[in-house]
């Protein structure tokens, strides 16, 4: 089964579960089997992994770490290509999500390749095609809704006039840059739409006057993002950003929602 599929911990009671992927999802769901499964075999491409999974896999007996998958066997064999293996009761692929349109159909122009979908102004427009045709929601590792409200208040202001796309020629341009200049710090294409970055997220804001994403809420992120790295199995209930907290709640996020859920107060 695939992750997207997991709902609660419960089914998997005394099983013996594969989890394939130790990015958030695969961590995420390991953490809840603990108290369930029989065994979690985390197999992960990517080794070492996190200081946080290390720890944990080395607290916790039923916790093991293996490499990528080589074979799967009728009788529940998985093989790793290691050579070691085991019998599983359950697989949870936790290997994150490819981008598909089945329903659209631009005659090519708009082609999904090695998850990069393209070619994209902004990571929203096709230039042969937009306004008519627009994206919201491409963009990952980024604080996602801010962007994504952004995308949508630009696609708005393009199809009531009030604002206009650079030439096709130009647009396609800057796609071409975009995707030199990852190649040349050898992101690859795979990973086109992993922003990472907040400075693009700000200057995205600034094409329709969004305003730019709160420090308080750059600071949580990265502070939430460094505690799971570090302490994996306790940082949604411990954390050290207490005065980031306070300030976040004095934000007009916070002050208008309890003055509207308050009236009377």
């Amino acid at each position: 089964m695939h992750s997207h599929l997991y709902r609660v911990p419960d089914p998997f009671r005394n099983q013996v579960v594969v989890v394939v992927g130790t990015s958030l999802s695969g961590q995420d769901i390991s953490m809840e089997l603990l108290n369930v499964a029989k065994e979690i075999h985390l197999s992960s491409k990517s080794l070492p992994v996190s200081e946080g999974l290390s720890k944990v896999i080395s607290k916790h007996d039923k916790l093991h770490l293996h490499p990528t998958i080589e074979s799967l066997h009728e009788d529940g064999r998985v093989v790793f290509v290691d050579g070691s293996w085991l019998t599983a009761d359950t697989i949870i692929y936790c290997t994150g999500y490819s981008y598909s349109f089945p329903y659209l159909d631009t005659k090519g122009i708009v082609a999904v390749d090695d998850d990069r979908v393209g070619p994209l102004y902004e990571h929203t427009f096709p230039p042969n095609l937009a306004p008519s045709l627009s994206f919201i929601g491409i963009p990952s590792k980024i604080i996602a809704y801010p962007v994504f409200e952004s995308q949508a208040i630009w696609i708005a202001q393009l199809l009531s006039g009030k604002r206009s796309l650079p030439s096709r020629d130009e647009m396609m341009k800057s796609v071409q840059d975009f995707y030199q200049s990852r190649e040349a710090t050898g992101i690859p294409k795979h990973y086109t739409h992993e922003i990472a970055d907040f400075e693009y997220c700000d200057k995205f804001g600034d094409n329709v006057g969004f305003p730019c994403i709160e420090q308080w809420r750059k600071d949580l992120c990265l502070s939430a993002y460094m505690n799971s790295h570090v302490n994996l199995e306790t940082y949604r209930d411990s954390y050290n950003d207490e005065e980031l907290l306070q300030v976040a709640h004095q934000s007009p996020h916070f002050t208008l929602f309890e003055a509207e859920a308050f009236p009377s107060l």
